[in-house]
């Protein structure tokens, strides 16, 4: 416990000088914050539009529907402000003496390239997606329970977890490769694929998606129990199974770490 505690304090001093570099230049993060608010913002807007012109998709409502995307938007969010960074440069740290560098730190070195490799800038995923919560929990008319609104916070974690995870995995393989993973092209077309509800897929879609590329566990599932919901091909179970996917994942993550990362060659810098 005392190792687990000085590891979290040095992950958290590195997180607090990455945030110290970043507002040395307000602008251009401000810049990029607004930039993503249009951009996403116009997004999210556009899937409310489409769904409301036809009156609803497979059964989802508009406003269900801007709920899945808002829940997806924050899981991703969370999840990538630990993860981004990492995977844009697996192939880099490979090549550069990057993860050198973390061989020789103080602390275990997929905890360290997370730390050094945090990113502030999900600003506005955070924000865009809050108030798109907000805006459709109030049409809906939904009236939680402490229990649902525990939910809430653990599927958001969840999903984060998967999210992160998922990204990471497919990214991964530049290590060995030295350039871009070709499996990261599943991670990006998969979170396409379930910004809607997956039952407006076919059934060979809908099992992909909650079992090899399991998106389905960020928002579709988890967000039945908040919706009051029964929709899917899969048993009633499955919606609560969003935190034992991402614990799965967790493992699946450190293993392929640890197969990709033992077959390094030092870059000799």
């Amino acid at each position: 416990m005392r190792n687990a505690g000085h590891l979290f304090r040095v992950f958290i001093t590195i997180v607090k000088h990455i945030y110290r570099a970043k507002f040395e230049y307000p602008g251009s993060l401000m810049g990029g914050i607004i930039a993503q608010w249009l951009t996403f913002g116009t997004s999210m807007a556009m899937v409310f539009l489409m769904v409301w012109n036809f009156g609803s998709l497979a059964g989802w409502e508009p406003a269900e529907v801007v709920f899945i995307n808002a829940i997806q938007l924050i899981a991703y969010a969370v999840g990538a402000t630990f993860s981004f960074n990492l995977y844009r440069s697996f192939s880099e740290i490979a090549i550069n003496g990057t993860l050198d560098e973390a061989y020789i730190r103080p602390m275990p070195p997929f905890l360290y390239l997370i730390a050094t490799n945090y990113n502030i800038g999900y600003i506005a995923h955070f924000t865009i997606s809050a108030v798109a919560l907000g805006i459709s929990i109030s049409h809906l008319g939904l009236s939680w329970s402490v229990f649902q609104w525990i939910w809430l916070v653990v599927l958001i974690i969840s999903g984060a977890t998967i999210t992160a995870c998922l990204m990471l995995t497919t990214g991964m393989p530049a290590i060995r490769t030295r350039s871009r993973s070709p499996l990261t092209m599943f991670f990006w077309q998969g979170r396409e694929f379930t910004q809607y509800p997956i039952t407006i897929y076919p059934r060979a879609v809908v099992i992909l998606f909650t079992t090899m590329l399991p998106f389905a566990f960020v928002n579709f599932y988890p967000v039945q129990v908040l919706l009051g919901k029964e929709d899917g091909i899969m048993p009633r179970l499955t919606m609560w199974l969003s935190p034992l996917v991402a614990i799965l994942l967790i493992g699946v993550t450190a293993l392929c770490w640890r197969i990709l990362s033992s077959k390094y060659e030092s870059a000799g810098t």
